[in-house]
């Protein structure tokens, strides 16, 4: 044994290892212990001292784990409606946002001109005003008989459809509140490439979309796999945004999970869709380790 091994841990290492404990506390006591208790209750564990849980309708009781909850939720119609408008939503969102922050972030990189500034300042105003503010905002403009109808009906512009309790709302909302993130971080990425290497290729004659294409969007490439995974988690699980500017009927998993816990007294059904969204998300944030740790393989 060498003898770093047997080195006592010192002072230092010691308050350092101290200072991980609240932190460390606070995530078990509320996170990982009501994850677990979760879990549980969707398997069929039903805890007897828990009224919110215990006095539920429809409940699977059982004294080994079993997977009947979800088999029972998986069967059922509403839930697969629920789960493909989550889908389309989170999908499309995704697609819009990062199409829409892209261009943004490479403007304000490589833009020139009074108006870089303005378009700094516009996409960040997101950031500043609450979501529930935001939904507001929206169905105000895009409603219908809202602003933006009344300004189109003034240019003899007739036959809008408003996107407002529907899907595209959602998409809508979901994009409008995620641009600053997305912005910002794709923006942190592209300040780290060279100007010398935008006038080299520039040099030898190309043009805007090979530059984008062989050198923007390789040496950017971590960043865009950061904004896809939170952009997607992040609408996956939303529910102020689906809620205001959603429809009625079919909802995302958010807003049914809350109207299964509280409206319809299913907590179980409930608990089941959170473990169930838990693990898409688990899955995507996995798939993006997997992705960095390959491309920044690559760069070694």
């Amino acid at each position: 044994m060498s003898r770093a091994a047997r080195r006592p841990l010192d002072l230092k290492s010691l308050l350092g290892l101290l200072f991980l404990v609240p932190p460390l506390a606070v995530l078990t006591l509320l996170v990982l212990l009501p994850a677990l208790d979760a879990v549980r209750f969707a398997l069929g564990l039903v805890p007897t001292d828990n009224v919110s849980y215990a006095s539920g309708l429809n409940l699977i009781r059982s004294s080994q784990p079993t997977l009947a909850v979800f088999g029972r939720l998986f069967s059922s119609a509403s839930f697969g409606r629920d789960l493909g408008l989550t889908l389309f939503v989170t999908l499309a969102s995704v697609t819009l946002l990062s199409c829409i922050s892209y261009a943004l972030a490479v403007y304000a990189r490589f833009g020139r001109g009074r108006w870089v500034g303005a378009v700094r300042t516009l996409y960040l105003l997101p950031m500043f005003i609450p979501g529930i503010i935001a939904a507001y905002a929206i169905t105000t403009f895009y409603s219908d008989h809202g602003l933006l109808q009344a300004m189109l009906e003034r240019l003899g512009v007739h036959g809008y459809h408003s996107p407002i309790r529907s899907s595209w709302g959602i998409v809508l909302g979901s994009v409008w509140t995620g641009i600053p993130f997305a912005v910002l971080m794709l923006g942190s990425g592209l300040d780290g490439i060279g100007e010398e290497q935008i006038e080299a290729a520039r040099d030898v004659g190309a043009g805007f979309w090979t530059i984008l294409t062989r050198i923007v969007l390789p040496l950017n490439l971590v960043p865009l796999l950061i904004v896809l995974t939170f952009s997607f988690i992040g609408v996956f699980g939303s529910f102020t945004i689906p809620f205001l500017l959603g429809p009625a009927a079919p909802n995302m998993l958010g807003v049914s999970m809350q109207l299964n816990f509280g409206a319809f007294r299913q907590p179980q059904v409930a608990v089941a869709m959170a473990v169930f969204s838990f693990l898409v998300c688990a899955l995507v944030g996995y798939l993006y380790v997997v992705a960095t740790l390959r491309q920044n393989g690559r760069r070694a």
